[in-house]
């Protein structure tokens, strides 16, 4: 493992992108229920509200984070993300307001976005079956190229740990980004990753950082949510 210069670590997957001070615990949250995600609609970058599930989940996630002592709160400025990172800072009682990253926000889409899988393959010749297989492969009109994305994705990363204290925080995002950060901890392929990852609306995913080598310590934990919520097919 080579150390900084700095009291850090890098990521061995990531090398150059991401210095990890030495800190306790990420806790990275995927935004809770809209009315597309309930529809099975590709959201991206569109800016949909939460609906009457999802403004419930965020309530139950401001109770599971009651008893947390958050030292700070991110969020992607769409509204989804949003309003599920002020009802967690609502429910902490610990005075951390919610502070707003664009580049925390869900990959843009392009031309998919509102649709659904079937409308998907009906108007792109089956390309959402194609992009489930091999996500990379697939070049989406009008969308956000996937080497971007990761890229920014690792840039925000990079920039929040590094101001990091030894303390908790809850970084409130998308499916497709926290994806591409456990990709990056863990080492693994990106496209594999996806096809094998289940991320639900208000899951709650860990990652340790005061250790030598970044732990994660569970992903999608949805114990505070009742009923647990059904087997999403998208979470874009």
């Amino acid at each position: 493992m080579r150390h900084s210069a700095r009291k850090g670590y890098l990521i061995p997957a990531m090398r150059k992108e991401y210095l990890i001070p030495a800190m306790k615990r990420l806790y990275l949250v995927r935004h809770a229920q809209t009315a597309w995600n309930e529809e099975n609609r590709i959201q991206g970058r569109s800016d949909q509200p939460l609906n009457g599930v999802g403004r419930t989940q965020a309530q139950r996630l401001g109770v599971r984070f009651a008893s947390r002592h958050v030292a700070g709160i991110f969020t992607s400025h769409l509204v989804r993300s949003r309003a599920t990172a002020e009802a967690i800072a609502d429910g902490n009682g610990h005075g951390a307001a919610p502070v707003i990253e664009t580049n925390l926000a869900e990959m843009h889409l392009g031309a998919w976005e509102g649709l659904t899988p079937a409308e998907v393959d009906a108007r792109f010749g089956n390309a959402y079956q194609q992009w489930r297989q091999s996500p990379s492969s697939v070049r989406i009109p009008d969308a956000e190229p996937m080497s971007a994305f990761r890229a920014r994705v690792r840039r925000i990363f990079s920039r929040l740990t590094g101001q990091m204290g030894q303390e908790e925080y809850v970084v409130v995002s998308h499916g497709g980004v926290i994806a591409a950060v456990l990709a990056d901890v863990l080492g693994a392929d990106y496209d594999r990753l996806l096809r094998r990852l289940r991320l639900d609306n208000a899951g709650v995913t860990a990652i340790e950082l005061d250790a030598p080598t970044p732990h994660v310590l569970w992903v999608n934990s949805t114990t505070h949510l009742d009923p647990a919520p059904p087997v999403p097919s998208t979470w874009f």
